[in-house]
């Protein structure tokens, strides 16, 4: 009964062991195979575009009225023959508008390539400078005019800063006419906490006008099956042979670890096996 109760625990410590030991390969190899990463700031080229909902009238965009702040976007996507050529167009074009290229990100390689650009637009000249666009050569394969009327906001920004700047009038009178410390004290914090609120509203209102002066328009060019090269990129076999002997000489680093991990931990697993063996043959 003894025995049968000591080749249980070591039946249970072989398959702990086992367990162990598996579970710290698949570690192994999953790091092996998931290295970790890390990406500079720098090298990621980010571009952000706010695509508010669509307002397209008949008869063309929505005019707004005298006053009124309404940002407005586009966006278009071209295929062409030579992007580079259609980069030249329209900077034509930009020329014409007195339109401003704020963004360039040229992505890609050979027949992949493609060029996205971001156009700040004179606002009064947004629909001219849209209807230009779009008879470019290319095809276009997508197209999108967005409108985000901020006029409300607008207004209640204005209104907030011309009572924060009557407040300021007064309480600079307040404190003219103050004469102890406490009092001189107590209307200069006031006067601060007001100043450093006129400052933020007259940010905002900044923004606000930079978002509605101008309107900004995203233009895409990619090839189309008319500008594909056959061999857009040379080949290089000397490239190919080292970088597929750099991928042998991992492989092979990889298989060496393994066995080096398994030579570690193979005591953890053949001593529980000797003893099993043992009282197996001093049973018989």
């Amino acid at each position: 009964m003894k025995k049968t109760s000591l080749i249980a625990l070591i039946v249970v410590g072989v398959l702990i062991s086992g367990f162990v030991i598996v579970q710290l390969l698949s570690w192994f190899i999953y790091a092996r195979k998931n290295p970790s990463v890390e990406y500079s700031k720098d090298s990621v080229t980010t571009y952000e575009a706010a695509i508010p909902s669509m307002d397209v009238r008949e008869g063309g965009l929505y005019n707004n009225e005298e006053g009124s702040k309404v940002q407005k976007t586009g966006t278009v996507n071209f295929l062409v023959v030579d992007i580079d050529e259609s980069v030249e167009d329209l900077n034509g074009v930009n020329s014409k508008y007195e339109a401003q290229v704020t963004n360039i990100n040229d992505s890609g390689r050979g027949n992949d390539r493609y060029v996205q650009l971001t156009i700040k637009v004179p606002v009064e000249s947004f629909e001219a400078y849209y209807s230009d666009l779009r008879e470019m050569e290319g095809e276009v394969i997508f197209a999108n005019v967005g409108t985000n009327d901020l006029t409300e906001r607008y207004i209640d920004i204005t209104s907030r800063l011309e009572n924060l700047k009557k407040v300021e009038t007064q309480l600079v009178g307040i404190l003219e006419g103050a004469e102890s410390v406490q009092d001189i004290l107590a209307v200069q914090k006031e006067l601060n906490t007001v100043r450093g609120d006129i400052e933020s509203y007259e940010a905002q209102k900044r923004y606000f006008d930079s978002q509605t002066d101008y309107s900004y328009i995203t233009v895409t060019f990619s090839i189309d099956k008319e500008g594909l090269n056959i061999s857009d990129e040379p080949w290089k076999p000397v490239g190919e042979f080292k970088a597929a002997l750099s991928a042998l000489v991992s492989a092979l680093k990889g298989l060496v670890n393994v066995g080096i991990w398994i030579l570690v931990f193979s005591p953890v697993v053949l001593i529980p096996v000797f003893i099993v063996l043992y009282f197996n043959k001093e049973r018989k």
